[in-house]
Parts: structure tokens; C-alpha cells; sequence
């Protein structure tokens, strides 16, 4: 393989016309990719003459280059003949072009020859030799499995950039959405491509635990909740965040459906000529002759299986024995491993083989599972080439099956499932304040640093209640049994019921439960009022330990109701111009006038 980087310093392109056009004009483009067209076509033309040889696995489909931009990959038998020829070519589109190939930045990789042997090779074309791993637009091109060590320089930018933010004052909720967005981003865009181990998503969950609870990539010890965790769905208690290992696997599973549905990519023409040319998806073993990334195809088979349905019109792709053709599911989970040899159809075979002039054809029935598929092939119609080609359907969530591939419903699918959590929506919903919300899971989980918690810890400090100096320290008692809070919570949800619950478990689910005309307001502002008042409490608790500052109760009850008033405004007005707004209903319903 020869890769190589068109010349920096050529600043013209050299056109048959009166004048040339410098590097930056509006239609530079779009010429220099007509001009990188015709270096596409007079390689093409030189496999055909004979000018180089094809590489023994780029025969078919036909492959002898890969250009994007600047860079060209350029593939050959890499014998001396082969590389001369390449190297004329590249001379005689350079005398008519003026691009040129950029030596310094060119490498040559050899497989199957001699270190002697290659550095000969080398020295006559004038381009070193190459070592793996290489940069190919900004990924590292490694015919082995990636290492760690080989990400290290992914895991330091990723570190880099969490360490710009630590100078940041940024809420929890803040910085859920930077890892979510741009470090998450960056890893599944990688995981698309590669197969990464392991030990580097542990790695970048580490560094996410650590800048999320201790604003630091150093160390996550001492995390308030565990990572695996934060990674449920929000209705199993979690913030939402997906499993990067478990994404991993829907990319393979996801490379595989372009496999069978056969989109036109060279990856997938390529992959079905030189590695499922003679055995098929589902009777490839996992060999170490095979690439990581075809061997971790291979290991998603079972999963794979349960979520591909195929419509079977011409019975050419179909494969009889495992795909899922018919109402009874693949037919080898059926008949078992000796069902070839009951049918006489052989483990490779497709739909169509198991026809005779247009009918279907089978053995006389040996066994009760026989029976079964010759009834439901009783109302099937046989393959035909009059009715198209076989087509693949992937399952969603809701157990029906669709044309399109989705990450996240395939996701939802193959997680792992935990029970739901009573009170999620009383924290996550539409009208909600995010970093109110994430003070709100912490209490819910019982994971804020009240007193107790320190005690427990072996810390010494004194354990009194800062707000009322009576009662330990601890979630049960904040909210609400503590005269302070109990206070708060009863003049704010008072006029709503005369005894709002006073623990956060049954306050959370009594918000879900209420009832209003017009339906569901008097839940959104309860809601919002109940995870305000969360908030304030335990922000004026931490006032209290950290600063010794203290803010009266009425003060701290006009300060949630001035926030519940910008939040309610901040929302368009209802269409209907009979119905009351949000900020309406809590003022006719649940504010106090103070």
C-alpha cells in the first residue's frame, strides 16, 4: 500500500486556459476535484494495462485507490514493476496538473516481504517505509487490534479537555450535558469505526466519573453514584446516559445489517467477495486468521439473529436454515443441528434450493417439527424471480419490524434491564430545571454528603441539623421532618391539600397523583414546586455548614416563589385562548400572596 499527500507548495493548478486560478478561489474546489478524477481514472487505466498489479484481495471488487482530499491511499501487488508503474502515473498527471506527490509525507507499507527486500524497494522510488500505526484522516489505520497504548493520545485530548472545563463553575447538570455531547460524541464516533477494548471505556467512564462528582480526571474514588449507575435510563433511576460498551455492540450489530441489506458500500462489496464469498455470515467461524473487527461481528450472531426478520420474495438471499423467513423463526433452532441431514438441504443452502421447478420440496415427514414447517409452508408461496429480491427487516422496540435500523431502539433491546423507580417523573419532566432535577435524583437516591453520611464515614463532625439545631443531619430529616423545611414545604404546597406528605418518597409520588382542570397542571406546578424546594433547602443548608450565613424563613419562601414565577413565564402561552396558563393556575391555586 502507498500512502501519499498531494504536495503543499503547488499553489496553482495548471489548466489549458489563458489564466490559472490560485488556491482559495470559489470554484478551486470543484476543479480540484475534477482534476483528482482523471488521477482516478488513469489508475484505474493502469491496472488494465498493466502498468502496476492489483493487490491479491483488491481484484474483486476492483480497488485501487482511495482518495478524500489531500490524501490518497494507493493499493498494488507492491513488487518493483508495480510501484514503478504507479510512479509514472503519478509523473505524467503531475506534467499536466502540476499537483505532485509530497515526498515527506508519503509512506509505503509492505506485507510478505523481507526487511532487506522492502528497504530496497524503497530506496528505488524514494519514499520511506512506513510503520503501523498510521494516520488516515485523522484515524490510526492498524491491521491489528487497536490497543491502549495506541489510544493513548485519544485519552490524553479527551483529558485535556475535561481539564479545560474543571476552571469552569459548572452545575452537575452542566456537566452531564458536556460529557454527554462532546466526550461521549467523540468515543461513539470512533466505536462506529473501530473495535475499542475494553479497558478504554473503563478509562474514559473513569475520567467522566471523576470530572462529574470531584471536578478532577485524576481519581473517581469516592463517587456519590456508581457509573454503571448514572448509565440506566431515567426510568430505572439513572440520568439517561448510554452504556458506551453496550453502544459498541450496537455498532457492530449495525455493521452487520449493511452487511445483509448490501447498501453499495466498497466495505460491504468488498467484505462479501473476500471473506463471506464461500461461507456465509451465519456458518463463519471466529478464526484468528480474521480481522478483530470481522471476529467481533461474528461474536454478536445470537443477538443478531433475534432482531433480523427476512421478507422472502425470490428465496436467492434468504438463508433456509437461519434466517427468520417463516412464522416458525430460524428454521436450525427448530430442527436442531441434524435437521440438514432430516431435509436433505444442506446448512449453506438459501429458500430457493428448497424448491424443485417452482415448488416447494421436501422429504416425506420423519418427525413432528417437519410436519409443522410443511403446514406453515402450506400457505407461503414458493420463490419466485417475479417477485423481487429478498428483503431484510430489523425489530424495534415495540416488537414490530421495519426497514430502518435504529441505535437506539436496538439498544433498548439488548441492555441490560433494571426495575423502574417509582418517582422518576416526578424528577424528570418537561417544565423541570436541570440542575434542580439532578439535586432532586441525588436525594432520591439518598447520595447527598448530609452529616450522617460523613459520621458513617468515620469523619469527625458534629451531626446536629443546621437549619432547626435539632435532629441528625440526614436526607429523612431534611426533607422533611426538620422544622425549617417542614415549614417551607407545608406554606408552599399547603393550599394545594391541607397535609401534603412530608417525606421525599411519598411527596414525590403525591405530586404524580394530583388532579386539576385544566388536567395535569396542578401535577406540573407541584412537580416544579416540590424539586425547587428540594433545591433551596439544600442550598440554604450549604449556606449555613459552609458559609455561616443564614436566610430567614420567609425570605427563602419568597426567593421559591419568585423562581417558580420565572420558571411558569418562560413557557408559551396556550393556543386556546380559554385555557389558563401555567403561571395563571399557580396563582389562582398555589402561590401565596407575600
Amino acid at each position: 500500500m502507498l500512502k501519499m499527500e498531494r504536495c503543499k507548495i503547488s499553489q496553482y493548478v495548471h489548466l489549458h486556459i489563458k489564466a490559472c486560478l490560485r488556491q482559495g478561489d470559489c470554484i478551486s474546489p470543484y476543479l480540484f476535484i475534477l482534476v483528482m478524477e482523471v488521477l482516478s481514472r488513469m489508475l484505474d487505466s493502469g491496472l488494465l494495462e498493466g502498468k502496476f498489479s492489483a493487490h491479491p484481495l483488491c481484484i474483486t471488487p476492483r480497488l485501487t485507490h482511495l482518495a478524500f482530499a489531500d490524501d490518497l491511499l494507493v493499493f498494488s501487488d507492491g513488487s518493483q514493476h508495480s510501484l514503478l508503474g504507479i510512479s509514472g502515473i503519478l509523473q505524467t498527471f503531475h506534467s499536466f496538473s502540476g499537483l505532485d506527490m509530497n515526498p515527506s509525507k508519503s509512506e509505503l507499507f509492505f506485507g510478505g516481504y523481507g526487511d532487506s527486500e522492502a528497504a530496497v524497494i524503497a530506496d528505488l522510488i524514494g519514499i520511506r517505509i512506513g510503520v503501523f500505526p498510521s494516520r488516515y484522516l485523522g484515524l490510526p489505520l492498524n491491521p491489528t487490534k487497536l490497543s491502549l497504548a495506541t489510544l493513548q493520545p485519544f485519552i490524553q485530548k479527551i483529558t485535556k479537555q475535561l481539564n479545560s472545563w474543571t476552571t469552569k463553575f459548572l452545575s452537575y447538570a452542566g456537566k452531564i450535558r458536556l460529557i454527554v455531547s462532546v466526550v461521549y460524541g467523540k468515543v461513539n464516533f470512533w466505536s462506529q469505526v473501530f473495535v475499542l477494548p475494553k479497558g478504554f471505556y473503563k478509562k474514559i467512564d473513569n475520567l467522566c466519573s471523576a470530572f462529574l462528582w470531584k471536578n478532577t480526571t485524576s481519581s473517581a474514588r469516592g463517587a456519590r453514584v456508581a457509573w454503571k449507575d448514572i448509565c440506566k435510563t431515567k426510568e430505572e433511576g439513572g440520568l439517561g446516559i448510554r452504556s458506551l460498551e453496550e453502544f459498541a455492540t450496537v455498532f457492530r450489530l449495525k455493521q452487520v445489517w449493511h452487511l445483509f441489506t448490501r447498501r453499495g458500500s466498497l466495505w460491504v462489496m468488498w467484505l462479501d467477495h473476500n471473506i463471506f464469498g464461500r461461507r456465509n455470515y451465519w456458518l463463519m467461524d471466529s478464526t484468528p486468521r480474521l480481522s478483530w473487527n470481522i471476529r467481533k461481528m461474528l461474536e454478536v450472531k445470537s443477538v443478531f439473529q433475534r432482531l433480523i426478520k427476512c421478507q422472502m420474495r425470490d428465496g436467492m438471499k434468504a438463508s433456509f436454515w437461519f434466517d427468520y423467513w417463516t412464522s416458525l423463526g430460524p428454521l436450525i433452532e427448530l430442527f436442531g443441528q441434524l435437521g440438514p441431514r432430516e431435509l436433505r438441504i444442506s446448512r449453506n443452502a438459501s429458500v430457493w434450493e428448497a424448491t424443485h421447478e417452482g415448488q416447494w420440496h421436501f422429504p416425506n415427514a420423519r418427525s413432528h417439527q417437519a410436519e409443522q414447517l410443511q403446514i406453515c409452508l402450506s400457505s407461503v408461496a414458493p420463490p419466485s424471480p417475479l417477485r423481487g429480491a429478498d428483503w431484510y427487516q430489523w425489530k424495534q422496540p415495540t416488537g414490530t419490524f421495519s426497514e430502518t435500523f435504529s441505535s437506539k431502539g436496538t439498544w433498548m433491546q439488548i441492555r441490560q434491564i433494571s426495575p423502574h423507580v417509582a418517582w422518576h417523573k416526578a424528577v424528570w419532566f418537561k417544565e423541570s430545571v436541570p440542575r434542580f432535577s439532578f439535586i432532586h435524583w441525588m436525594a432520591s437516591h439518598e447520595r447527598l454528603t448530609t452529616r450522617d453520611r460523613l459520621l458513617q464515614w468515620g469523619m469527625n463532625v458534629h451531626g446536629s441539623c443546621v437549619l432547626c439545631d435539632s435532629g441528625l443531619d440526614s436526607h429523612d430529616h431534611l426533607f422533611f421532618k426538620c422544622e425549617f423545611s417542614r415549614s417551607l414545604w407545608i406554606s408552599l404546597a399547603g393550599r394545594s391539600s391541607p397535609n401534603p406528605p412530608l417525606s421525599l418518597p411519598l411527596a414525590s409520588m403525591w405530586v404524580l397523583g394530583v388532579h386539576s382542570s385544566p388536567p395535569h397542571y396542578a401535577s406540573k406546578i407541584l412537580k416544579l414546586l416540590l424539586q425547587t424546594a428540594v433545591y433551596m433547602i439544600w442550598k440554604e443548608r450549604n449556606r449555613r455548614v459552609f458559609s455561616a450565613d443564614a436566610t430567614s424563613l420567609s425570605a427563602t419562601k419568597i426567593l421559591v416563589d419568585r423562581t417558580m414565577r420565572n420558571r411558569l413565564i418562560s413557557f408559551s402561552p396556550e393556543e386556546s385562548v380559554t385555557t389558563i396558563s401555567l403561571l395563571g393556575f399557580y396563582f389562582g391555586c398555589i402561590s401565596t400572596p407575600l
